[in-house]
């Protein structure tokens, strides 16, 4: 490996071990030992905290399908996408929450699209679309489209809606 290569590599393993360090001490950003998870449920719970849900990161996720419960003991799972991903899908979308926030980052990583959903919502658009095949869903980012499964079932915040609340 040549040396401009080697620092690349070491630059961005010390950057994301500098931000693991620091998240682990904040109480919204610690937890998941995805990052990208972790600034997903950040986001998610800024949106949440602004609309009056109170909502609170679960300290222990080890096999739970939700990432943040609310004051009204709502669960809520979330799932972020950014524009690295090239195949336009993630991971599965767990059974065990009552509320789906979707996320998705753009080339500058800011939230483009953010879809809010309730579970029975998104499981009945899921079943009646003919564009999902798997028997347990994944996040696909086609779900943030204009005409996709969230604007369709649950609420979809995009442009001028997403700058308001100011996530990233």
């Amino acid at each position: 490996m040549n040396n401009k290569r080697k620092k690349l590599c070491l630059d961005y393993l010390n950057a994301r071990s500098a931000f693991r360090k620091a998240a682990d001490d904040d109480a919204v950003l610690q937890g998941n030992d995805n990052i990208m998870g972790r600034i997903g449920e950040a986001i998610a719970h800024s949106y949440l905290e602004q609309i009056g849900r109170n909502p609170k990161v679960e300290e222990n996720q080890t096999n739970k399908g939700f990432d943040i419960t609310c004051e009204d003991k709502a669960t809520v799972s979330v799932k972020l996408i950014s524009s690295e991903n090239k195949s336009g899908g993630t991971t599965k979308i767990d059974a065990d929450y009552d509320e789906l926030i979707l996320i998705k980052l753009n080339d500058q990583h800011k939230v483009d699209r953010l879809g809010h959903i309730k579970k029975v919502d998104f499981m009945n658009g899921y079943r009646a679309s003919s564009i999902y095949k798997a028997k347990e869903p994944y996040f696909r980012e086609s779900m943030l489209d204009d005409f996709g499964l969230i604007s369709k079932y649950g609420t979809l915040f995009t442009g001028s809606e997403i700058e308001r609340y100011k996530l990233l």
